[in-house]
């Protein structure tokens, strides 16, 4: 359902957010799997708030979920900060690979429209209020020796 107040806008609208800055991922990819681990950080925490930012502009009644806080608050755990992040359908998921196929062996955490926090591994293990409860179960499942993110297959040789 599109809310009463939403006002199609375009990039010479007033109040359209300046987009970000890009963040050079095939640079990163070359540097090795470290930098781009640090690029698609930085990258996905510039996309996602100018996101929310355009979409206060262009509805600003309309609840926007919370993924800005999301990326934040993953990227300050340093467990989490070591993988590939990625988001799917605003599900932000974690890979032990900087390539696709990607190789996801923890849960992913989608938040939700009513504030809280989703988190799923095939099944829906929790909902709670805070990043840092749904972080925690998200870290509760890592497995043994989960390093640092490293090239996939189609990566190799990159």
């Amino acid at each position: 359902m599109i809310p009463d107040d939403f006002r199609p806008i375009g990039r010479d609208h007033p109040d359209f957010p300046p987009r970000p800055e890009r963040v050079d991922l095939d640079a990163a990819h070359r540097l090795g799997p470290a930098a781009a681990v640090e690029a698609k950080w930085e990258s996905m925490a510039r996309s996602w708030k100018w996101r929310a930012e355009y979409e206060v502009v262009r509805s600003p009644s309309r609840v926007y979920p919370r993924i800005v806080e999301l990326v934040a608050a993953a990227r300050a755990v340093p467990e989490l900060r070591r993988l590939y992040p990625y988001t799917s359908h605003l599900m932000l998921k974690f890979s032990s690979t900087t390539t696709i196929p990607y190789e996801v062996r923890l849960p992913s955490v989608e938040p939700l429209a009513d504030g809280r926090f989703r988190v799923r591994h095939g099944e829906v293990l929790g909902e709670f209020d805070s990043t840092g409860e749904a972080l925690a179960l998200v870290l509760a499942h890592a497995p043994p020796g989960l390093g640092p993110a490293v090239p996939g297959e189609s990566g190799r040789g990159r």
